[in-house]
């Protein structure tokens, strides 16, 4: 469109100048005039053959008509004068045909002869500058030879004769035009840009979802926009007439080739190149602005572009905006630069634009990927556990072959069965519930297709299958993997849905969840050889975990990790008391704690009752489950975790209990020593500092996962290392002394340990290597104390000094 316009001014341009040019038919004319020696009709010696503009000045032969030549008033024009005796000779201007006599102008110039040049056919030569006044007639030249004062008349041939011109315009007025005319010029090319490029559907779009400006300059142009071909025909006819009355104009002011140099450069810059930079980023606010000139415009050429916008609309047919595929739409999102839309919007969208072209193939998870339930599995605790630890709310059941599934089970469905009475299966289970899912979705099914099926049929979660062909029968349907609203959700987004209680992040990679709160209690699943131990079931082992890091201070995560928690409510802490209603009666009591008796554990009531006495007035009262004492025996607010890890906060701390509690009923607890307790938080230290940032666990040279906590509780050697099979009664019955003090040895706490050591040497007591590290306290105040292994410990290490451990710094401890 710039290169057709620019060759049509050029050509505009150059035509004009052809009134500035002598064609070749007249100069041959011309030429043959000169050779003739015409003369005039007056005789004289004194003579002009012919007169051509040379130089400076604005001059043109009017060769069509009058055949002479034209020049401006009151502009200094120069001439090449030839003739004979023209030296000192006065030339003068008539308007009379024939006479000098007559019509004689006043303005009278004097020749000066240049060359001379006997043998030439022109004769003399001689320059002179006219400068004249308007004559609206044609000027005959005059000549009166020197040596005489008549005036001789030249005749008028083509070459003799001149007409002084004026302009149609003045030249402030014509300046003034042409500033208007590049004005309009570059409206109307840019109002072709920023108005022609928007069609009536961005108008549309515009007005209801704009801002509030673009919202009115789209209401003010759409009803000029909707005739987009009357409206094209309008500026585009504007704007060729402006520009050609720009050249013409501008030609009137300067001649030649520096007017078609300055009318293309004008045009160009002012009426092309600025209106379109400026109307391609603000089009519709300019539009907005010059509706009125452009409705102007319509009316002014509608007889002319009116006809032409219908001519149009029959052959090419209506206006048709822009229409984008969903990868086209995809892509314009992508590239498209705005602030009001971030980057994580737009994988959003073109997420949803490509959902339907998505196969189910590429979003299910396979089937050796799903966690899954056999139908006729006993429902008992290490299922429950199972099914609580990977963290999933739908679980798919199948029968005999992994792609035979026949129904779904949630995660909640297990909370009420019993799981110690092995009469429920999981198929009874799903049968009660009668969960609903999609069974006949395909591999090949459009991921938008299954989405609506979804939310019509209000379930979660399908069973992708594939029909098997091979055999003679009807096709068997085969499942080969699961798809959820959840993974259709995620693909629209294109980002993985990750919540607290995930346990992976992707089930085909099985990417761990770092951040899952999901816990792994499968530490608590299978049996013990303590008696003990395996009467506390699964679930409760689960709630002594949640209770404790919830509700009691040492055993939160700032202390002990829920790994290491787990494995510590796992070990052999537990103890059942069985209460003797005959001992009873016969005043024989049990005590758990004893009132003004030192102790270093920690006791929570896991099953049964117990008896509390308290205060002077010796109030007794009942309680059960949960309730927990002796907290301060293992820690002080006081005590920092840098030493809590050291040694010299592992010394003996002893907790008085200002209180009874005694055995009731047959009663199961859990109870803890400080040396347990601080085992713990130390496997906790080098949990954090060694585990790598990916959460995997540690790992020893053969592969097998390290067990921190059982490496701190061997080290501390109070672990009993015979698991407690007898009974409470049967402990009451082997021999204590009355005069020991509960006393209890811990991990530094070596003078406590020699004490105990010389009381048991005075007491004679054989049948220490029988007595249980697990402390009793009874009636008579006979206290078991020390294994016969961590005797013998002590007797050899009564005259040693126990081993500072080194400091984690790798400096010396300072106490």
């Amino acid at each position: 469109m710039f290169i057709f316009r620019f060759l049509l001014l050029s050509l505009m341009v150059i035509s004009i100048q052809t009134f500035a040019i002598i064609p070749q038919n007249e100069q041959n004319v011309l030429r043959q005039t000169i050779e003739k020696k015409s003369v005039p009709l007056d005789i004289s010696t004194t003579f002009i053959r012919a007169m051509y503009p040379v130089g400076e000045g604005e001059k043109s032969f009017n060769g069509q008509n009058n055949q002479e030549w034209e020049i401006q008033r009151e502009s200094d024009t120069r001439f090449a004068i030839y003739g004979e005796n023209l030296n000192n000779s006065l030339l003068s201007f008539t308007t009379h045909a024939e006479s000098c006599i007559w019509e004689r102008k006043d303005r009278i110039y004097r020749l000066q002869v240049n060359e001379s040049n006997p043998n030439s056919h022109i004769g003399e030569l001689a320059y002179i500058t006219l400068h004249l006044p308007f004559y609206n007639s044609t000027l005959y030249l005059c000549v009166t030879p020197p040596d005489s004062n008549r005036a001789f008349h030249q005749g008028n041939t083509p070459l003799l004769k001149l007409r002084v011109t004026r302009r149609a315009l003045p030249v402030w007025a014509t300046i003034l035009f042409l500033i208007c005319l590049l004005i309009l010029s570059g409206l109307f090319s840019g109002l072709n840009l920023g108005l022609m490029s928007l069609t009536p559907h961005d108008l549309k779009v515009i007005q209801e979802a704009g801002t509030a400006n673009d919202q009115k300059y789209a209401k003010r142009i759409y009803p000029v926009r909707k005739h987009g071909n009357f409206l094209l025909c309008t500026i585009l006819l504007g704007n060729v007439l402006v520009n050609s009355t720009t050249t013409i104009l501008l030609d009137s002011l300067i001649s030649g080739a520096m007017a078609v140099a300055c009318a293309t450069l004008a045009i160009v810059i002012f009426g092309e190149i600025m209106p379109q930079a400026i109307c391609s980023r603000h089009g519709l606010k300019v539009g907005s602005q010059t509706v009125l000139l452009t409705k102007l415009f319509m009316l002014l050429t509608f007889p002319i572009s009116y006809p032409l916008s219908k001519l149009l609309d029959t052959i090419l047919g209506e206006e048709v905006g822009a229409r984008y595929t969903r990868d086209q739409m995809g892509a314009l999102l992508k590239h498209t630069t705005t602030t009001d839309i971030e980057d994580r919007e737009k994988i959003m969208m073109t997420g949803v634009l490509s959902l339907k072209a998505k196969k189910i193939r590429g979003v299910m998870t396979n089937l050796e990927d799903v966690f899954m339930l056999e139908a006729n599995r006993i429902v008992d605790d290490e299922l429950v556990l199972n099914v609580y630890g990977y963290g999933y709310s739908r679980i798919p059941v199948y029968e005999g072959q992994k792609n035979n599934i026949i129904g779904l089970v949630y995660a909640r469905d297990f909370a009420l069965p019993d799981t110690d009475s092995g009469k429920f299966t999981v198929r009874n289970i799903m049968n009660f519930c009668k969960h609903r899912y999609g069974t006949s979705i395909t591999p090949d099914d459009s991921s938008y297709d299954v989405f609506n099926l979804f939310k019509k049929e209000q379930y979660h979660l399908g069973v992708v299958v594939e029909y098997d062909n091979t055999s003679e029968k009807d096709p068997r349907a085969k499942a080969i993997g699961i798809v959820t609203l959840e993974d259709i959700i995620e693909e629209m987004i294109q980002e993985e849905i990750v919540d607290e209680t995930d346990v992976f992040t992707d089930n085909r990679r099985k990417v761990r969840n770092v951040l899952s709160q999901a816990q792994d209690f499968s530490v608590f699943i299978g049996h013990n050889s303590n008696e003990a131990i395996s009467k506390i079931s699964a679930q409760m082992k689960v709630a002594i975990f949640q209770f404790l890091s919830t509700s009691v201070e040492p055993f939160k995560e700032k202390y002990i990790s829920p790994n290491i928690l787990s494995l510590l409510l796992n070990a052999d802490l537990y103890k059942e008391y069985e209460f003797n209603e005959d001992e009873a009666k016969s005043g024989k009591t049990t005590y758990i704690y004893e009132y003004g008796k030192a102790v270093d554990y920690f006791v929570l009531i896991v099953n049964g009752n117990a008896e509390l006495e308290t205060g002077k007035e010796k109030i007794v009262s009942e309680i059960g489950s949960f309730y927990y004492f002796g907290a301060s025996a293992l820690y002080s607010p006081d005590e920092k975790i840098d030493d809590l890890i050291r040694s010299k906060s592992n010394k003996f701390r002893p907790f008085t209990p200002d209180f009874s509690l005694r055995v009731s009923e047959t009663v199961q607890i859990l109870r803890i020593r400080r040396v347990h307790w601080l085992a713990a938080v130390r496997a906790t230290y080098f949990e954090r500092k060694q585990t790598p940032n990916d959460n995997a666990s540690l790992l020893d040279s053969s592969g097998k996962k390290v067990d921190l906590l059982a490496q701190e509780l061997e080290k501390v050697d109070n672990v009993d290392p015979v698991n407690a099979t007898g009974s409470i009664a049967e402990e009451q019955t082997r021999q204590r002394t009355s005069s020991l003090a509960l006393t209890v040895a811990s991990d530094s706490g070596v003078d406590y340990e020699k004490i105990l050591a010389e009381q048991f040497d005075k007491s004679d007591i054989t049948n220490s290597n029988k007595i249980l590290s697990n402390m009793t306290i009874n009636s008579e105040r006979n206290t078991p104390t020390l294994t016969e292994k961590r005797r013998k410990q002590l007797f050899r290490s009564s005259t040693t000094t126990a081993a500072t451990p080194p400091s984690l710094t790798g400096e010396s401890p300072k106490y």
